[in-house]
């Protein structure tokens, strides 16, 4: 099938919970086959049709950090078979968080992710109990947050009524609740109301700190006392943050929908910041040479070097609003709002791209063995490796907005719109 034709045939899966599984490769006979600007190599499409800008200087090269795989979120193997659904749990409201999975010291495996109803629960994955919910706890607020979990196995996650809020899941409690900001009301119509929404992070820091966005960044200790605020109060109020703050050893950096890239030291201090054309919702994502990766609205994907300075730009022409994955070959990977699952190499050239059926708001995720997975809005989960070939397409029954989340024993868990929470093996 070539790439022409290549989406007829992805959407093609059977409707249901338990969808047979479509297959689709990139061959090709002639580059006319790949698409506009693509080229035929060896049977396969390379480069379709998407045009990097660069600049002439390349990214300057900085130690790896424990944060370099942060945009390959996976620490355990996908299936490259289509999967089936082994349990669900009815949420009752939009999932548009991604799961955070925490392996438990005696070795059970659970799922924690929050609704639209502002419910929070814990569901375990796999094993005898799979599909039992251990933890369920309401908030009053929207959670578009994606928990983080700490060494004793806390959870953080932050809501739309300017809470921060910490869950002892052993305790099935709330431990503590921090409201960020001074919006009023919180829930006051358009940007004033939204401004302090907690839904960027958290992220966590040195000492087990965390980072927060709400009307900009916040670093909150591990007992919700607030150690400081960017920008200072002086400066005026901060524009909203609703991206994942991404740490590194040596500070913070995150955008903002003052259309800011902006990086800090751990004290809150700013070392740089660029100023782009658009608001900036994708989360930035940390090459392996250091380079930080981040979609924006205008619709281009930046690569931004560690001294703040650009080093090339990959124009999409659709706002890009998931945080890009970060293969082992250092190949990017991101969907942007027309529907295109791209995959750019580290110094802007275009490996390949994938069309669905809508916009992309999910992150991908990528396992160690290079297998990418990602949700579009089209209800389809597409499984592909780093080369662009589809393992498998299985039709879901609505959207899906959060990134996939793989537990170590291959299951897929996977919230969508119809508020259901899936595990998939």
């Amino acid at each position: 099938m070539v790439l022409g034709g290549l989406l007829g045939g992805l959407l093609g899966g059977t409707a249901g919970c338990h969808p047979e599984a479509s297959m689709a490769q990139y061959e090709c006979r002639t580059d006319d086959d790949c698409g506009d600007g693509g080229q035929c190599h060896e049977g396969r499409c390379k480069g379709h049709g998407m045009s990097p800008v660069r600049a002439a200087a390349t990214p300057t090269a900085s130690p790896e950090s424990p944060e370099a795989a942060k945009g390959s979120e996976s620490k355990w193997l996908g299936p490259t078979v289509a999967p089936r659904q082994q349990w669900a749990v009815d949420l009752g409201a939009v999932i548009s968080a991604t799961p955070t999975i925490v392996v438990e010291p005696e070795g059970r495996v659970v799922a924690y992710v929050g609704s639209h109803a502002g419910r929070f629960v814990g569901v375990v994955v796999e094993g005898p109990e799979a599909g039992r919910v251990v933890l369920d706890l309401m908030v009053d607020g929207i959670i578009w947050s994606t928990a983080v979990a700490d060494e004793r196995g806390w959870l953080y996650f932050g809501a739309d009524d300017d809470r921060l809020r910490a869950v002892d899941p052993k305790a099935g409690v709330v431990a503590w609740s921090r409201r960020l900001g001074g919006c009023e009301p919180t829930r006051a119509p358009g940007p004033v109301g939204v401004r302090c929404d907690v839904d960027g992070g958290p992220s966590l820091g040195p000492g087990g700190d965390l980072y927060a966005g709400a009307d900009g960044l916040y670093r909150v200790a591990g007992d919700g006392t607030i150690r400081w605020h960017y920008p200072p109060e002086e400066e005026g109020p901060g524009a909203h943050v609703a991206t994942t703050p991404l740490v590194t050893a040596e500070g913070v950096v995150f955008g903002n929908q003052g259309k800011e890239v902006v990086a800090l030291d751990h004290e809150g201090r700013r070392r740089w910041s660029v100023t782009f054309k658009a608001d900036v919702d994708g989360s930035p994502v940390l090459g392996r040479d250091g380079t930080i990766y981040v979609g924006v609205d205008e619709g281009a994907l930046h690569a931004i070097r560690p001294d703040g300075t650009i080093a090339w730009s990959a124009k999409v022409g659709a706002p890009i609003r998931a945080r890009a994955a970060v293969g082992s070959d250092g190949v990017v990977v991101f969907g942007a709002y027309d529907g295109i699952l791209y995959a750019v190499e580290p110094d802007g050239g275009v490996r390949w791209r994938l069309p669905t059926g809508a916009e992309i708001h999910a992150p991908a995720t990528i396992d160690p063995a290079g297998r990418i997975f990602v949700g579009s809005r089209d209800e389809q989960l597409y499984a592909l490796d780093l080369e662009g070939h589809v393992y498998w397409t299985l039709e879901m029954p609505a959207q899906l907005d959060g990134a996939v989340a793989l537990s170590p024993g291959g299951t897929l868990v996977v919230g969508c719109d119809d508020g259901v929470l899936r595990g998939l093996r």
